[in-house]
């Protein structure tokens, strides 16, 4: 008996950090998806970002985290993005975005697809400015068999042959929007020999405007609280030398909810590639780190090889759950391809 009760305390004990990790996971949150390298989900960001610089992007995204304390929170996402109807003075971009995600023993689920159209348009050699707007689709579900509770005790042990009496639902749907604005300006050139470039990009979007029904009984008082997110990064090279310095910040405010990120990273250009020949490829590496307030200090090495990248961060925990994780986090990988590359070419303007 004594033992069955030692059990049944150790699972108590799980299922109440369980629920504190589920309570500081919506806080750290603000109850959407998000990455740690925020700069690799720009269209989530803002879906102004989508083929502005670039004709063609794609990237894919995965995150681990809290692993250390039961079951890992996952979350996977991929974006497509590319340039269309292309003129001098203005263009349209088009974009795709797609994330899955999992979190906790009860397997608390959200996917969701986006598609976002965004209008361009070149203030000058210099300027551009751009507005997108966003339609998604998203479904949250569970696995409520995978949950215990107290009246499932017995006495002496957990008894899942008790019924609990709670309803199990299994899913909801939402429909989505979202809208958002973005100013680029750059000036001058990138390649080695110069590296005075100065770059800079400052957006605002707004998502779930309408606040949607967000409730698995189809509660109408259960709304998604409307979200505010404020971004922007620049890249500041350091003249006659490789490198490029790259800081960046993000903010989303959401309900009773916010989440502040700045950062900085350091671009090591290891190679320019050739303009003509294309035989000697563009490559990189860049460090960096970021600190979410009051939750996790967050540390980024990425390496770039011409069209390509491929970035690693780690979540160092910082916030009172670091006492349940041992102040581990998680990590997270991300894959980018773009066309055309990013960095090492000559006469590398804002338009590209």
């Amino acid at each position: 008996m004594n033992k069955n009760k030692t059990a049944y305390k150790a699972k108590f004990g799980k299922w109440c950090i369980t629920c504190v990790t589920v309570l500081c996971y919506g806080v750290a949150q603000s109850q959407d998806i998000h990455f740690s390298q925020f700069d690799e989900t720009p269209i989530q960001l803002n879906p102004a970002n989508g083929g502005v610089h670039h004709e063609v992007r794609a990237i894919l995204n995965f995150k681990n985290q809290w692993q250390s304390i039961g079951s890992p929170y996952r979350t996977y996402a991929f974006s497509a993005d590319a340039r269309l109807l292309k003129n001098k003075k203005h263009h349209m971009g088009l974009a795709l975005d797609f994330f899955s995600d999992k979190a906790g023993d009860a397997a608390f689920g959200s996917n969701q697809v986006n598609l976002s159209l965004n209008g361009i348009i070149n203030l000058n050699d210099k300027s551009i400015l751009s507005a997108g707007l966003m339609a998604g689709y998203g479904q949250r579900s569970m696995n409520a068999s995978k949950l215990t509770w107290g009246n499932q005790y017995d006495g002496t042990s957990y008894n899942s042959m008790i019924s609990s009496g709670e309803m199990a639902p299994a899913s909801f749907n939402i429909f989505d929007l979202g809208a958002g604005i973005q100013y680029s300006y750059g000036t001058d050139e990138a390649y080695i020999s110069a590296n005075n470039a100065r770059k800079v990009n400052i957006g605002f979007a707004v998502f779930h405007p309408h606040r949607p029904v967000y409730s698995f009984y189809g509660d109408t008082g259960e709304r998604l609280s409307t979200k505010f997110v404020f971004n922007g990064n620049a890249a500041i090279g350091i003249p006659n030398s490789n490198l490029v310095l790259k800081p960046s910040y993000i903010v989303f405010l959401q309900g009773a909810t916010k989440e502040i990120n700045p950062g900085m990273t350091f671009q090591y250009i290891l190679q320019e590639g050739s303009k003509y020949t294309g035989l000697k490829k563009s490559s990189a590496v860049s460090l960096g780190a970021y600190y979410r307030f009051q939750d996790a200090f967050i540390a980024i090495v990425k390496f770039e090889y011409s069209n390509y990248c491929i970035g690693f961060s780690y979540d160092v925990n910082l916030s009172k759950l670091r006492t349940a994780t041992s102040a581990r986090g998680g990590f997270e990988i991300s894959l980018r391809y773009v066309y055309p590359s990013m960095f090492g070419n000559k006469h590398f303007k804002s338009r590209i």
